[in-house]
């Protein structure tokens, strides 16, 4: 049986998610001692937890780190010209961008739209610093969901997949936007590097927007793909 190692990521994420959220209902004082429990001297669970993120985020920054298509598709390494450049490949490239970035737009105006609730509910003390940090791993969970499962912006931008996705260095500030209503070196930290990667992502792709493209990236291409999935069963 091959191992499936997006399935046991999901499995793993949704269980901490599934503890998190019973936790922050039956016994929020249980999980505030967590975070905050001294592992030795004063290092606590949360700068262990921060120091994860943000290497995690480094490593985006990477070229070497980054040998995943969908992720590593912005760098030169992980391009490989497909065929002769001609003036239809270039009307394509052209139009496939124009959908894409349309796609990328729509996708911006409803995560602000979500996050402006939030910062309602927070206005009206609905929403804790806790259940902050739940959404935030909710969002984590649905991340690995999207790429596992199913994903929503698969059908607002139209890409096939997440190799081809026009947004998929989005998702960390996605996930920890949350973390804007919490001030703090901690928090903010976290969303100026995850800020600072999508900064990354956006420059290389509107000067390199070929590398996202299949016809000119063969990377791209289902045929080169080491995945399985519905479009090579």
């Amino acid at each position: 049986m091959k191992f499936n190692k997006n399935g046991v990521e999901l499995a793993v994420k949704g269980a901490i998610l599934i503890v998190s959220f019973v936790l922050a209902i039956a016994g929020p004082d249980i999980l505030k001692r967590f975070f905050t429990y001294s592992l030795f001297a004063s290092i606590k669970t949360y700068h262990i937890l921060w120091l994860l993120t943000i290497l995690v985020l480094i490593k985006r920054f990477i070229p070497s780190l980054n040998k995943k298509i969908n992720l590593g598709k912005i760098y030169s390494i992980n391009y490989q010209e497909a065929g002769t450049d001609n003036t239809s490949k270039r009307e394509g490239l052209k139009k496939y961008k124009k959908k894409m970035d349309n796609g990328a737009i729509r996708s911006a105006i409803y995560w602000i739209l979500l996050v402006m609730t939030m910062w309602l509910w927070r206005k009206a003390d609905m929403l804790s610093d806790l259940w902050i940090f739940i959404i935030v791993i909710f969002f984590i969970f649905m991340d690995e969901f999207c790429a596992t499962v199913w994903c929503p912006f698969q059908t607002i931008i139209g890409n096939k997949c997440c190799n081809t996705c026009r947004i998929n260095n989005w998702g960390y500030l996605m996930a920890f936007s949350p973390m804007v209503f919490i001030p703090s070196f901690w928090t903010y930290s976290i969303l100026l590097l995850s800020i600072a990667a999508i900064v990354q992502w956006e420059y290389l792709y509107h000067r390199h927007p070929e590398r996202f493209f299949e016809l000119y990236n063969a990377r791209l291409m289902c045929k080169n793909c080491i995945k399985k999935c519905k479009r090579r069963a």
